[in-house]
């Protein structure tokens, strides 16, 4: 019984020094920034951020440098302004999975659609 007190009560004191430790003066609790330096963030610059990155996963990710429209691999000029789209973007390997025939992008070790591992030339 006696032992299972002074349990209690450390592990009280374990407790309250970790909720008391961060209030002493100077202390800040690892990783926290000041208020002040971080910028305001609304909820609308997250619902359009969101909305880009879907966009952008849809189309694989290719998005205009000019007007940040999503364009699909091959698009030589953006459909909603008419730049000019990256060469390098726009030339892209044609290899294909062999076991599902899904595009792919030069470097990819795994098939995005059906997760097949694929050989590298040095490997084989």
């Amino acid at each position: 019984m006696i032992v299972g007190i002074a349990v209690f009560v450390l592990l009280t004191l374990v407790v309250a020094a970790a909720i008391a430790y961060p209030l002493l003066p100077g202390k800040r609790p690892a990783g926290t920034v000041p208020a002040e330096t971080v910028p305001a963030i609304t909820d609308a610059d997250i619902v359009r951020a969101v909305r880009k990155l879907r966009r952008e996963r849809g189309q694989g990710g290719l998005s205009c440098p000019s007007c940040g429209q999503a364009y699909a691999t091959g698009d030589r000029f953006c459909v909603a302004c008419g730049s000019n789209l990256p060469e390098s973007q726009v030339m892209e390997s044609r290899q294909t999975c062999p076991a599902c025939g899904e595009v792919l992008r030069e470097g990819d070790q795994f098939c995005s659609k059906c997760g097949h591992r694929l050989v590298s030339e040095e490997g084989a």
